[in-house]
């Protein structure tokens, strides 16, 4: 019984994954089993309804079930094809592409292709043996998808990536207030600390402090790191840094100048009395 219950649970779990995590298979399994009952009741079994929906909804229950644990199959097998058929990668990788841009073109001449192929009375005589209709069938839908594919890229264009906003639009390099202001601001307000600013140091870690000099470098530079928006954002950092740090320094100098000034006159006034 407990068998029986892990079972049935298994099978509810890979039947809802089935539709939440692969709609286009089951989708693709549906259209086919569809056409597959058409087949069947009008070719081969038009007496037989109700077997035939039977049979193609037992089958399509297993095909069902049994596809997430195909599309992991699937992938790991498409992984390993580009180093052992590197040309099958590359026709899988171009359909894929396809199917990627238009699902529902390629679900449509897939599912037409399926019916078709099923349809052997439909065929010629030299063309109905099962394995040359299949190799027709499937260059048929190849040849259909590829011709297919500028067409319904110029009714329904790619969508792009939108490019990533420039660094500088979004993160201005500085503040908008000029450096001499911010710092006449921070002054008035009794705040009188400096700004950092951050940089890319190359660094010999664990050598001694002498070791720079015999040093090769371990990646990228900071340069190539930054990039060049990076670098003119530091370089701008920088200078309005060292602007606005010698205000502040001049600001905490002039205490100490009025109390060194006030000094000799105090003494001047005691050599008095």
């Amino acid at each position: 019984m407990d068998f029986i219950l892990r079972a049935a649970g298994w099978w509810v779990s890979q039947f809802s994954k089935a539709f939440t995590e692969h709609t286009l298979g089951a989708a693709v399994f549906t259209i086919a089993a569809i056409g597959i009952f058409i087949v069947l009741h009008k070719e081969y079994r038009p007496f037989g309804l109700l077997t035939s929906a039977g049979v193609v909804l037992l089958a399509w229950v297993v095909a069902i079930t049994l596809l997430p644990l195909g599309m992991s199959s699937g992938a790991a097998a498409v992984a390993t094809l580009d180093t052992t058929l590197p040309m099958a990668s590359r026709f899988a990788g171009y359909f894929y592409a396809i199917y990627d841009r238009h699902p529902m073109m390629v679900l449509v001449i897939v599912g037409v292709g399926t019916t078709a192929f099923f349809l052997r009375q439909s065929w010629p005589f030299r063309l109905s043996w099962w394995p040359v209709r299949a190799l027709c069938t499937l260059l048929g839908v190849a040849f259909l998808v590829h011709v297919s594919a500028p067409i319904a890229d110029l009714i329904e264009p790619p969508t792009v990536a939108a490019a990533p906003a420039v660094a500088s639009a979004a993160v201005p390099m500085v503040p908008k207030v000029p450096a001499k202001e911010a710092a006449a601001a921070a002054i008035k307000a009794g705040d009188l600390r400096y700004l950092s600013v951050p940089q890319c140091v190359e660094q010999v870690v664990g050598a001694p402090l002498d070791a720079s000099a015999n040093a090769k470098r371990l990646g990228q530079s900071c340069d190539d790191t930054l990039g060049s928006e990076g670098i003119a954002r530091v370089y701008a950092q920088r200078e309005y840094a060292a602007e606005y740090n010698r205000a502040i320094s001049e600001a905490q100098a002039a205490p100490k100048v009025a109390e060194v000034k006030a000094e000799p006159k105090s003494e001047a006034k005691v050599e008095a009395k």
